[in-house]
């Protein structure tokens, strides 16, 4: 019961992070800035949260280094085929290159690698409360926090998309009970039972979908306007420093 509990309160403040920046209206040059700041929030978390995570666990699982960085390199390669698929049989269909269907990609990208990090999230809080009551509580403030800048920064890349507002919505709130549910589902299941090395490679996916999503969609983007370099620059730092701050606060809970 304490579990499904907590698990709601993590859906909650997920929903607040993923509506945010659909309040409002809709500003080319506001919308620019919040994916700044999202490939800032996206940056560090690659860099001080999945990626270390996964090596961690993988080596815990006793998998070789390289075979970690072969997975990287499908996550990266993977998103990267999909994307270009995608935007080749579009570009065929309608004999255009339009910037919506490029920023739905982003989307779609972003969704895909961030999904799996949620299911990866869930197994991990339920072995957070497989290890007590304490522990799982931590583990949901960090998640919290965590998941708050997930949703937000995923939201503001729909905000590019030609998706409406209410699909969105819907989307990012199935998002949001990723991790809860599957959560719950590994805690009846395994309860009792030693997870220790199982999210390893599957970390290691999302880590290379991430690491394609942040670095050759969302940074561009965020630099598209040439007049607000220097604001994009600082949400990016503000972004990354956040990231940093959580992982420092809460270094076992992600």
């Amino acid at each position: 019961m304490l579990f499904l509990m907590y698990s709601a309160l993590l859906v909650a403040i997920s929903l607040i992070g993923a509506y945010l920046p659909m309040f409002g209206r809709k500003d080319d040059g506001r919308t620019h800035l919040m994916i700044a700041i999202s490939a800032g929030i996206f940056l560090g978390l690659l860099l001080f949260m999945l990626l270390p995570e996964a090596l961690e666990e993988s080596e815990e699982g006793g998998i070789d280094t390289h075979y970690s960085m072969i997975v990287l390199a499908l996550g990266f390669l993977a998103i990267l085929i999909l994307e270009k698929l995608m935007d080749h049989l579009h570009h065929d269909k309608c004999g255009c290159h339009e910037d919506g269907h490029s920023h739905k990609l982003v989307s779609v990208s972003s969704y895909i690698g961030l999904a799996i990090h949620a299911a990866c999230d869930g197994l991990a809080l339920a072995a957070m409360f497989m290890a007590g009551e304490e522990v799982g509580l931590m583990a949901t403030i960090g998640l919290c926090i965590h998941k708050f800048a997930e949703l937000f920064s995923l939201s503001s890349t729909m905000l590019l998309s030609d998706y409406t507002r209410r699909s969105s919505l819907v989307r990012l709130g199935i998002f949001a009970l990723i991790t809860p549910i599957t959560g719950t589902l590994f805690f009846m299941l395994f309860s009792g039972m030693e997870v220790e090395g199982l999210l390893g490679l599957p970390l290691m996916f999302a880590s290379g979908t991430l690491l394609y999503v942040t670095m050759c969609d969302m940074l561009p983007e965020a630099f598209h306007r040439e007049e607000k370099e220097m604001k994009s620059l600082a949400l990016i730092l503000l972004g990354v420093g956040l990231m940093l701050a959580i992982a420092l606060l809460f270094p076992h809970v992600h």
